[in-house]
Order: structure tokens, then sequence, then C-alpha cells
């Protein structure tokens, strides 16, 4: 059996997966392949990468594709649309997943309440009526670019059009309370729990982690959400909840194996 895992050439990676996983795999006896993003291409024989080596080799040739990631935004789309060619059932997440399940508003049922837009002034008025929120890039991983706005935070506004420069998407979100005391993070591998810590924020961030189980409740929310991740290709995920809500679902790369 073969795998190939893509990932990023460039850049200091935010975990371990690409060589845990590697190990992982080998050490049950499969081939594996450590190929790049920025290698992707389309020939006439099939969509190809290489690894570190340069050497092209055709991606339908492997029983299972792991992408790590999404590389370059420039090229994420056009890249997806190659992957996709392949058929998502060698996919561990499918090329649809990424592009349309990883990010702030894919679970809107599950979460908080939540607004989302590229115009601060809009944002500003939903956080000037009260309460506190979480405001954090629609698109961001690891952590980066959130930050917690009560209604009267003096550098609010400088947040936001911050977080919107450039025309980019800014989530808001309702700050779940005592959200830090309950914040789980729950690892899923296809329909099985295979761990769980609590955590207070983002472990790139500085977050340190604590042994944790899922209490009856919560484990009922994840099971419900792990069947609509499943039925739509997804096989792998770090699950964020603080019951009653999930705070979001990462499937292209998340933290946590460690």
């Amino acid at each position: 059996m073969r795998i190939a895992f893509l990932s990023a050439a460039a850049g200091e990676p935010a975990n371990d997966n690409r060589e845990r996983l590697s190990r992982a795999f080998a050490a049950a006896g499969w081939e594996v392949a450590s190929l790049t993003h920025e290698s992707l291409s389309m020939m006439s024989d099939g969509v190809m990468a290489a690894g570190q080596d340069g050497v092209r080799v055709p991606l339908g040739g492997f029983d299972l594709l792991w992408i790590l990631g999404f590389g370059a935004r420039e090229s994420f789309l056009d890249r997806m649309q190659m992957l996709r060619t392949l058929g998502p059932a060698r996919f561990v997440n499918a090329v649809d997943a990424l592009v349309f399940l990883h990010g702030k508003l894919a679970l809107a049922e599950f979460q908080p309440e939540t607004y989302a837009s590229a115009d601060p002034e809009m944002l500003i008025e939903v956080v000037s009526r009260g309460g506190t929120w979480v405001a954090k890039p629609a698109a961001g991983s690891f952590g980066r670019g959130v930050h917690r706005l009560p209604a009267n935070a003096r550098d609010g506004r400088d947040i936001l059009v911050r977080l919107t420069a450039g025309g980019r998407l800014c989530v808001l979100q309702r700050h779940v309370g005592e959200a830090q005391e309950r914040e789980k993070r729950v690892m899923v591998a296809g329909a099985s729990v295979v761990g769980v810590y609590a955590k207070s924020g983002n472990l790139s961030a500085g977050a340190v982690p604590r042994p944790s189980t899922l209490t009856r409740r919560e484990a009922a929310l994840v099971r419900r959400l792990v069947g609509r991740l499943n039925a739509q290709g997804v096989r792998f995920a770090g699950v964020d909840l603080a019951y009653p809500w999930v705070i979001e679902a990462n499937v292209a790369n998340p933290g946590g194996l460690a």
C-alpha cells in the first residue's frame, strides 16, 4: 500500500503531523512519500507532484492521499481543482471538505451567534450592541489574529479594520462564557474519537493541554458533528468544542497528536 502526504515545501511547520503520521504508516508497512503543494502539476499522464528531490510522480499511483495544510493562497483553488480530478475515495479528507468545511463559517448550526463581513463598520456596529465578542480571520489557523473584544474595547475599531484590510473576511463570534474552562480539542479518525484534551486557547499560541475526557452530552454532540463530517468526506479532524457549542472543526492540519 502506498500513501502520499502533500504539504508545503517552505516555512516552519506549525506541528509535526507530517513526520509523526509518516512514521506511523511506515511502521504499519506502507510505502510513504512526502510531496509538496508547490510541485503539483497536470501532465498528459495525470496529476503529478514531487518531493524535495524534484522527481515527479503520478498521484494516481497512490492508494491514499493526505493533504496537510493549504499551501499558497494564490494557487489554492487551482490546485484543489487539479486534485479533485482524482476522485474523493483516495483522500483522507476530500478536496471538497478542504474547500467548504475548513474555516469558521462552515458549521453555523453548531456555533454561537456569528457574523462575518469585510466591512469593518458593520462589525463595529455589532460589537457596539454590547457583550463580549471574539474577532478572527475567516480562514485563519493556529490561533493567529484572534482577539477578544468587549463592547468598550479601546482598540476594537483598529483590530476590525486590520482584520478586514484588503477585503478579507473577519468573523465575529459571541464569546462563550467560561469557554476557557470547558474548551476541549477532540481528535477524530473516521467515526472514532482517538483523543481528547482540555485547553485554554490555541496550542500554537502557547496554551497548555490537559488530559481530559468527554461527558455524555459532549460525546453525543461530537457524534452528531462527526456524522456530518464523515458524510462530506472528512476522515480526520480536530474538533474544538465548548459545550453546547462547536467552536470550529479543523480538517486541514489539526494539531493535537503530539
